[in-house]
């Protein structure tokens, strides 16, 4: 029988083709944590603690005005840009609806991309594309 939050795991299309003790392992060290719809994440500058991924709900990531960057549901992940750029938050993150996050600490989501070169290939590439279109959108009048 597959753990539920295994199998939550699967649906991250970065994490699927992990064998399942690493998905089972992942689930060991994370927190599983809830946040009502409303609730502030993380905000701007915060310090990076992990790598945020989607159970149930949906995210909007905002800009230092407000405004929308991303919206995300399960599934998806965020964060990322901060652990792999070794810097503070880039920008606020809110759960629109009432949302379940599994967070994986830093030092587990390093050991992960060190221990599985796909993974961080597709990690690295996923954050890449969010920055191109972070750059291209904000070219636009």
């Amino acid at each position: 029988m597959t753990h539920s939050l295994v199998k939550g795991l699967r649906a991250v299309p970065s994490l699927e083709p992990l064998p399942e003790e690493t998905l089972l392992t992942i689930v060991g060290d994370s927190a599983n944590l809830f946040w009502p719809a409303g609730s502030v994440i993380f905000t701007k500058g915060s310090p990076a603690d992990g790598l945020y991924l989607i159970v149930s709900g949906e995210v909007r990531v905002l800009d230092g005005d407000g405004g929308e960057v991303a919206a995300l549901r399960a599934g998806d992940f965020f964060g990322e840009f901060s652990l792999l750029l070794g810097t503070p938050h880039q920008h606020e993150v809110r759960a629109t609806e009432d949302t379940e996050l599994m967070v994986v600490p830093r030092e587990r989501f390093d050991q992960l991309l060190t221990d599985n070169p796909k993974l961080a290939q597709s990690v690295r590439r996923q954050a890449e594309e969010r920055m191109a279109a972070l750059a291209g959108a904000s070219k636009t009048p």
